[in-house]
């Protein structure tokens, strides 16, 4: 019986390498989540994720870094599930799910989010900016007719991944309960949506101000 022909050996080495860069950043969040991010050391991230501080730096140069790959990391992988989950029932539905997903944990660590968010900064890196699979989601969007054409998809979706960040920074900071949040949350969303839109929509102004 014939073995099946092993991975070659960059494929390898990629693959270890996003390993080693998910296990740090999982123990850095669990780290941040017991002692806050100012009383997290980079030594103790590095130890509990078995590499040298230097390994540490060639992965995440800073806590800020850090903080920053947990948050937006989290808000792309919630548009690449929704990228798979919505193509075949339109964008609108599956993002107002989408910001309940996101408020929910956001909410409920209120306090460390706001921290960490302090220290991501607003001004975002590239690779972190917006979602691939999202961009593809709206080009789609735009083909069926639903979502003007004459912007590119891809200004579109970093919009869209603006609106959810200062939605939930905003909202961290002003709202008093977690529906309110998940409400500001999703006017935000249709305040972009309604403005790609064909056909001329507008979000209520009652709406807004109580979000």
């Amino acid at each position: 019986m014939s073995t099946p022909p092993s991975d070659p050996p960059e494929s390898h080495r990629l693959r270890k390498k996003e390993q080693t860069r998910a296990r740090i950043l999982a123990n850095a969040i669990s780290l941040f989540r017991r002692n806050g991010i100012r009383g997290t050391r980079s030594v103790e991230i590095a130890e509990a994720s078995d590499v040298s501080p230097a390994t540490l730096f060639n992965y995440f140069a800073t806590k800020n870094d850090l903080a920053e790959a947990w948050l937006r990391g989290e808000i792309r992988s919630r548009f690449d599930l929704l990228a798979r989950e919505a193509a075949d029932r339109g964008i609108r539905s599956g993002l107002r799910a989408c910001c309940r997903d996101l408020a929910e944990p956001s909410w409920a660590e209120r306090d460390l989010r706001l921290e960490a968010w302090h220290s991501a900064g607003r001004a975002a890196t590239q690779s972190l900016r917006h979602s691939r699979s999202l961009e593809v989601l709206i080009a789609l969007e735009q083909d069926r007719a639903r979502l003007r054409a004459d912007l590119p998809a891809r200004a579109l979706a970093e919009m869209i991944a603006e609106a959810v960040e200062g939605g939930l920074i905003s909202g961290l900071r002003e709202s008093t309960n977690a529906k309110e949040f998940t409400a500001g949350l999703r006017v935000r969303i249709d305040l972009v949506l309604d403005g790609a839109r064909k056909r001329n929509e507008r979000v209520s102004v009652s709406s807004l101000r109580r979000a």
